[in-house]
C-alpha cells in the first residue's frame, strides 16, 4: 500500500517537518547571539577545516559564493575569522578561527547539543541508533539514485 507523501505522517512530510523546525529553532539561537543561521554554518565549517577557499565554504553551506562573499565579510569584521593569501593562488584567500570564532562555535555547539536532546526526547538509546541508521540508509538510497530513476520518481 503506498502512502500518500502529502499526508502529514508520511516519511516524505516528517522528515521535511523535523528539518523545518529545527532549521527554525537553529535560527532562533542564532539570532540570540547575534548572528544569521548561515553565519553560523560558516563558522562550524571553517572550525572543522581551517584554510577553506570561500569557493569550497559555499559549495560546504550550499550557498552561493557572492553570499559567502558577505558572510566571510561579516565574520571577519566582527573579528570571528581571519582571511589569509592561499600560498597556492596569490588571487585566493583563506579563513581561518580567531580565538573569539572559537569560543563562539564552542557556544553554537554547546546549542546545537542542546537543541538536539530536546528534539529527541523520550527517546531509547535503541531509537536513535535506529532512526540515525534508517536517515543514513534513505539519504543513501537517494545518493545513488541514476538519472532515469530520477527523472521516473
Amino acid at each position: 500500500m503506498r502512502q500518500d507523501p502529502t499526508r502529514e505522517g508520511s516519511v516524505g512530510f516528517l522528515v521535511h517537518e523535523v528539518a523545518r523546525l529545527l532549521r527554525r529553532r537553529f535560527e532562533d539561537e542564532a539570532r540570540l547571539h547575534g548572528f544569521t543561521l548561515p553565519q553560523w554554518r560558516a563558522l562550524a565549517v571553517i572550525a572543522r577545516s581551517e584554510g577553506l577557499s570561500q569557493v569550497n565554504l559555499a559549495a560546504a553551506i550550499d550557498n552561493d559564493q557572492m553570499t559567502v562573499s558577505g558572510i566571510v565579510s561579516r565574520l571577519e569584521k566582527r573579528g570571528l575569522i581571519e582571511r589569509y593569501a592561499d600560498p597556492n593562488d596569490s588571487r585566493a584567500k583563506l579563513a581561518r578561527l580567531t580565538p573569539a570564532g572559537s569560543e563562539l562555535v564552542a557556544t553554537a555547539r554547546n546549542v546545537g547539543r542542546g537543541l538536539y536532546e530536546k528534539a529527541l526526547g523520550g527517546l531509547t538509546t535503541a531509537q536513535r541508533e535506529g532512526l540515525v541508521e534508517s536517515l543514513e540508509q534513505i539519504r543513501d538510497n537517494l545518493n545513488t539514485m541514476t538519472a532515469a530513476e530520477k527523472e521516473s520518481v
